[in-house]
């Protein structure tokens, strides 16, 4: 894995890598690196107000401020044999995703569009990723601004091991850490097939109330008025 600091992009395994507009502020792209745990996220979540992963292991998209496009929880909808769940979701890392739950939809070219909502958050995400983890080539993530204005996208075009049946080696976490802040992100797969993903991550700090902006204002003056008086 190597990274570069203006413009910065990270390469894991085989990437085609599209970059729409690079932003003013330093960025990093994911482009599909190996993902088993959550132990493999570059993202931790620290330095940040808040920071949610949703693993779907309740059936549910139930994080604050996001929403999907689509799609369903694969338990109950499908049979656990055609599950594809992150590997450690079910305890173990054993090259088999049946174990967990994961999110899925029955067309991989229409994808999953997963929006987040600033109102809820208090700002929108710095940080979010995703895990592909089943579908056909090429897959794809993109990631779009506040304006829905495409920021960056990364590509694998051979990464697909062609089994539905919860093989995990193929699974890939495709994510981006911007300061300007994320409003979306759309995973894509092949057509032809449906697509899953799991692992949904994001973080971000909040906007401090107008309260705390004017009573931090108010503070600075009096400070500044204080040294002044020391002064004279």
């Amino acid at each position: 894995m190597r990274a570069w600091n203006v413009g910065q992009f990270v390469l894991g395994g085989i990437v085609l890598l599209s970059l729409s507009s690079l932003a003013s502020a330093s960025m990093t792209l994911y482009g599909g690196l190996s993902y088993l745990s959550a132990a493999d996220s570059p993202f931790t979540g620290a330095g940040l107000g808040y920071f949610y992963l949703e693993d779907f292991e309740d059936g549910a998209l139930n994080t604050p401020g996001v929403t999907v496009s689509g799609g369903v929880a694969t338990k109950p909808h499908y049979a656990a044999a055609y599950v594809d769940s992150v590997d450690g979701d079910d305890g173990v890392i054993d090259g088999n995703g049946n174990g967990g739950n994961s999110w899925f939809n029955s067309s991989g070219s229409t994808g999953l569009l997963f929006t987040f909502n600033a109102g809820v958050l208090g700002s929108l995400p710095t940080q979010v990723g995703i895990v592909w983890t089943d579908g056909l080539n090429p897959v794809q993530a993109q990631f779009f601004d506040g304006s829905a204005n495409l920021i960056a996208s990364a590509t694998l075009p051979s990464v697909a091991d062609g089994s539905f049946t919860g093989g995990t080696a193929e699974d890939r976490f495709f994510g981006l850490d911007i300061p300007t802040g994320i409003g979306s992100v759309l995973v894509t797969s092949g057509t032809g097939a449906g697509i899953e993903v799991d692992h949904l991550q994001y973080g971000g700090a909040p906007i401090p109330a107008p309260g705390a902006l004017l009573l931090g204002g108010i503070g600075a003056v009096l400070i500044g008025w204080m040294r002044s008086r020391r002064v004279l």
